[in-house]
């Protein structure tokens, strides 16, 4: 049946209407904001994430401060206040974390075809931290296994690099989506940031041993079938420097140009291959530690809960990279940060092998 003229107009209207009115039910953005007009008398301010939803805006409050010209809007980031900074990873971890949430909120009222403003935002906000999230559970967890002494600050640093690394890829990490299918997305997103097989081995290997522990905890439930997500160990590859490539690194590391933070791993890459000693061992070298002339003497990894001593003679070549500073002989980042300076570092001095982290 034809439609007349003014009955058309009203269909098309009224459908063009309802599309508009759908697709502002869902106008959305969660971004880094601060008021510029309340900087403390220290350049501090308090750090907000400003939420648009059908152009109606609200702020809520991290509990965060920050230099104000540390805070870059446009990229959604806090930059390092300092070389080196200790806490920015952290903070923009947490940032990441929240936006992800009133992403996941927004998601789900999608998905229902649901009206959502800013008054029924807020209350899903104050709700959203009572749901399962594996994520939160994983930077829990690894802060209590770190304070109760049951892993040492080098196993808390690397599962802190493979929580910001899993935040990238997904900020919620919802228990109810956690699948065979989510972990191995998760994998081919690591593999495509370029990362060696070794290493996405043991960012896998954390995330299942999280699992593991997660899925004992009463109140979580896991799907089983998830930890059993197959992560064989990948073969080693032994990389092997000649005389002249050697020779080209410790002249690099005689040079007083080259940064502190490049010196630490020069330095802890030239003690390996002068001692063969295991790099888990050389992140955990003290004052301990007794370095003789031609010997260590010192109690390896390995030998912890025994306390026995293993005494291990060394070329007099590798004293020159044995400074005790306040009790530590080398300070070092975490093992992906190692491996990333060690390629920086073999760039530089035109060396053609991946250089990366011995076996521990």
């Amino acid at each position: 049946m034809a439609l007349s003229g003014k009955l058309k107009y009203f269909v098309l209207r009224h459908c063009s209407d309802m599309k508009k009115t759908a697709e502002e039910m869902y106008s959305f953005s969660s971004n880094l904001w601060f008021n510029k007009r309340r900087v403390s008398k220290t350049g501090e301010v308090s750090i907000y994430l400003q939420v648009v939803i059908n152009g109606a805006h609200t702020e809520i409050p991290l509990k965060l401060r920050w230099p104000a010209d540390k805070v870059d809007v446009v990229k959604g980031e806090l930059l390092p206040k300092r070389k080196r900074d200790p806490d920015v990873d952290d903070y923009n971890l947490l940032i990441a974390t929240e936006q992800g949430k009133h992403t996941e909120i927004l998601r789900s009222y999608r998905l229902k075809k649901a009206y959502i403003d800013l008054d029924i935002f807020r209350r899903e906000v104050q709700t959203f931290d009572n749901r399962e999230s594996f994520l939160g559970f994983m930077i829990t967890e690894n802060k209590a296994r770190y304070r109760d002494k049951v892993i040492e600050h080098k196993t808390f640093r690397n599962i802190k690099s493979t929580i910001t690394l899993m935040a990238k890829f997904d900020p919620s990490w919802r228990y109810d989506t956690l699948n065979q299918k989510f972990v191995a997305k998760f994998k081919r997103y690591l593999m495509e940031q370029d990362y060696e097989p070794g290493q996405v081995w043991t960012k896998i290997r954390d995330v299942k041993a999280h699992l593991t522990i997660a899925a004992k905890e009463p109140m979580i439930f896991i799907e089983p079938d998830v930890l059993k997500f197959p992560n064989p160990q990948p073969k080693w590859r032994t990389t092997y420097l000649n005389r002249d490539e050697l020779g080209r690194l410790v002249k690099f590391y005689a040079e007083e140009y080259m940064s502190s933070h490049w010196n630490q791993v020069l330095r802890a890459f030239l003690f390996t291959c002068f001692t063969s000693l295991r790099i888990s061992d050389v992140y955990r070298i003290n004052s301990d530690w007794r370095v003789d002339e031609n010997y260590i003497d010192f109690i390896p990894k390995k030998n912890e809960k025994k306390k026995k001593r293993l005494i291990v003679p060394i070329m007099p070549m590798a004293n020159q990279f044995v400074i005790d500073s306040q009790g530590m002989y080398f300070n070092l980042p975490s093992e992906q940060e190692y491996n990333r300076t060690l390629k920086e570092i073999a760039e530089k001095v035109n060396i053609g092998k991946r250089l990366t982290l011995p076996a521990t």
